[in-house]
């Protein structure tokens, strides 16, 4: 999958003119959120109803993007939640605890400073009482502003659908993130 991402960003890439003159820079960001996991039926071995948990994410991501011909923006992005803190316990079966992930994020400058963008990815999280990872696909949207020349602020929503996993019938994500970004230039 990563090798698939790499090769449409790439190309992509040649295809929108991205120059060095359109100065791409690599950069890495932490964020703090709430997600709220879900799911519709969770197994009789959890008691067969419908499941939640709310926590406190902690996220580091790093990535590598640039503005493209005049005002449009591509990026490559990997991210690692490090843990999760409780809110509210809900069903144990969808606590989420660590994982990692990969992302394709396109964009649009809305002015100098400030960046419009969805996300698409993939996506792989350990839940606490499933016993295994469960994958799944990444959208999101975002707004992105710069503080500095070399700080922004990052507002997000993301949505992950997981694969069924160990009684959990089709569990899902949805994630608010405010983040740090600090561009190397």
């Amino acid at each position: 999958m990563f090798k698939k991402l790499l090769l449409v960003s790439a190309l992509f890439a040649t295809t929108t003119g991205m120059s060095l003159a359109s100065t791409p820079v690599p950069y890495v960001g932490a964020s703090l959120g709430i997600v709220n996991n879900t799911s519709n039926n969770v197994g009789s071995k959890y008691g067969n109803h419908q499941g939640f948990y709310r926590g406190v994410p902690v996220n580091l991501f790093a990535g590598y993007g640039g503005v493209v011909n005049e005002n449009f923006y591509i990026a490559g992005e990997v991210d690692a939640t490090l843990g999760t803190g409780e809110i509210n316990k809900g069903s144990s079966a969808l606590k989420s605890t660590y994982g990692f992930g990969v992302s394709l994020i396109p964009g649009v400058m809305l002015s100098d400073h400030t960046l419009a963008y969805l996300r698409a990815g993939y996506e792989r999280t350990r839940f606490t009482n499933l016993g295994n990872m469960a994958s799944g696909g990444k959208f999101g949207v975002g707004l992105q502003t710069s503080v500095t020349q070399n700080v922004d602020v990052r507002g997000e929503y993301d949505f992950v659908a997981y694969r069924t996993v160990s009684g959990v019938k089709s569990p899902r994500s949805d994630n608010y993130t405010l983040g740090l970004v600090y561009k190397f230039d």
